[in-house]
């Protein structure tokens, strides 16, 4: 297998260790102890899994303010996450485009890291945090953006589901076999899609078409099974109860093929799995084949077009 579940839990001490700690796993930011205690004597627990194309973690502090600003962003190059964040206990202030979510023990909201954003935490807390590549949220979902800085109460029933599979999840990662966790990743997508669709129909009238709704739910199923080599038009259509004619149909009206569509999310899956120090070990071909690429001369042609470069003269450049 190309990628490898791995665990890494540690405690901090000091607000300047848990500055690196949260900039390390997930963006550059700052970060500001606002308690009674001195910020050396600053404690907190921060704990991550790498899944297969996401990360879960989760981390508990005392009160402090972070912030992410425009400095932060423009500083770092790479690819953009989303940070889906669940109160676990405590409460917490989030700040993004403009809107405020006060979250309470249950609720999450959603993040942007290409965006700046304030958190505030008054006292003690402990919050789970999603980690998702913004291109393939993007290829399940048609606009994560507009729900940035939205609260997701837990009382509307499928954010509460989402919520409790959380909670039910986080404390037994440790216990699960890494095989069965990476297989989990596709309930928690499947839960989060069915959460911002139900989410949209209450923050504004549904203006998608029926041939927009198809679409979104081809794109969500070719995000479920893009490392699976049989995908192909023909199952995909049957998948959707569609014929292939009209599967086709629409992706032309997105100006691009099926084909090419599943091929250039492919390529971002193997792109990024070049560009991870961790997976340096895994030769070229074993991340293309576990990324659904059956022909590997058909995967380096397909790499060089879009990339203009080789795989292995990516991999010289991200990976030094």
């Amino acid at each position: 297998m190309v990628s490898e579940l791995k665990q890494v839990s540690k405690s901090i001490h000091g607000i300047d260790e848990f500055n690196g700690a949260v900039c390390h796993s997930f963006c550059p930011m700052t970060c500001e102890s606002t308690g009674e205690i001195k910020p050396s004597l600053f404690n907190a627990q921060l704990s991550k899994n790498v899944l297969d194309r996401i990360q879960v973690a989760q981390i508990s502090s005392g009160a402090v303010k972070v912030n992410r600003t425009k400095e932060h962003i423009a500083r770092v190059c790479g690819d953009a996450f989303y940070l889906v964040k669940f109160q676990l206990q405590g409460e917490s202030i989030v700040h993004q485009r403009g809107r405020q979510a006060h979250l309470k023990v249950g609720d999450f909201v959603i993040c942007s890291t290409s965006e700046p954003y304030r958190l505030n935490f008054p006292s003690n807390y402990s919050q789970a945090v999603l980690s998702l590549p913004q291109p393939m949220l993007k290829s399940l979902f048609h606009s994560p953006d507009d729900f940035l800085g939205i609260r997701m109460d837990c009382q509307f029933p499928i954010h509460g589901i989402l919520s409790q599979f959380m909670f039910s999840l986080i404390p037994r990662m440790e216990l699960l076999d890494a095989e069965v966790i990476k297989r989990l990743e596709a309930n928690i997508l499947d839960l989060l899609i069915t959460s911002l669709r139900a989410q949209e129909g209450v923050s504004r009238k549904p203006q998608d078409s029926c041939a927009a709704m198809h679409l979104h739910r081809i794109k969500r199923y070719i995000g479920m099974h893009l490392k699976d080599p049989e995908l192909s038009p023909d199952v995909i259509a049957q998948a959707a109860n569609i014929s292939k004619r009209y599967l086709h149909k629409l992706f032309k009206e997105e100006g691009i093929s099926i084909s090419n569509y599943v091929k250039r999310l492919r390529l971002d899956c193997c792109r990024r799995a070049l560009s991870d120090p961790a997976l340096s070990h895994i030769t070229t071909t074993e991340i293309a084949l576990e990324n659904g690429f059956g022909d590997i001369s058909h995967f380096h042609r397909c790499f060089k077009t879009e990339y203009k470069i080789t795989p292995r003269q990516m991999r010289i450049q991200l990976i030094r």
